[in-house]
């Protein structure tokens, strides 16, 4: 079997087992604590930036998404009290987005749960192997914008 197999085989496993897990996730999250993956995403991300928060673009470039989706998954947390948005008082065009109280409380919550499904599903792998896949899954080289050309 030629390399070019190997790895498109490898590349669907991986795809796949990711897919298999991140559904698992969202299904749990969806369960317990009413919010999808996406929504998860986005109280991670501002819990990362701390009180300084993010700014609208900021966050959507973290979550690697289009603007019109960092609304649209933001609103609702808006809604639920789980997170502030206000305006950047150097620049009123700019919106800033914070952790409320509130969702510092239920990301926490949401978080440690995160973490014993991520658990659970590694189960099967050892310290060791862990660390082994880390380091395979760094050295995969993701196609470039350029490259689609």
């Amino acid at each position: 079997m030629s390399h070019d197999r190997d790895a498109l085989r490898a590349w669907l496993a991986l795809l796949g087992t990711a897919n298999a897990v991140k559904k698992g996730v969202d299904l749990r999250l969806r369960q317990r604590f009413g919010l999808s993956i996406a929504r998860f995403d986005v109280l991670a991300a501002l819990d990362r930036a701390g009180e300084d928060g993010l700014t609208a673009g900021t966050l959507t470039a973290w979550l690697k998404v289009s603007e019109g989706n960092t609304t649209q998954v933001t609103a609702p947390l808006v809604a639920a009290g789980l997170v502030e948005r206000e305006r950047d008082p150097d620049d009123g065009r700019v919106a800033i987005f914070r952790l409320s109280d509130a969702g510092r409380a239920r990301f926490a919550a949401m978080a440690a749960d995160n973490r014993r499904w991520i658990d659970t599903a590694f189960a099967g792998l050892d310290p060791n192997d862990i660390a082994a896949l880390r380091r395979l899954l760094a050295g995969i080289v993701p196609p470039t914008e350029k490259e689609a050309a």
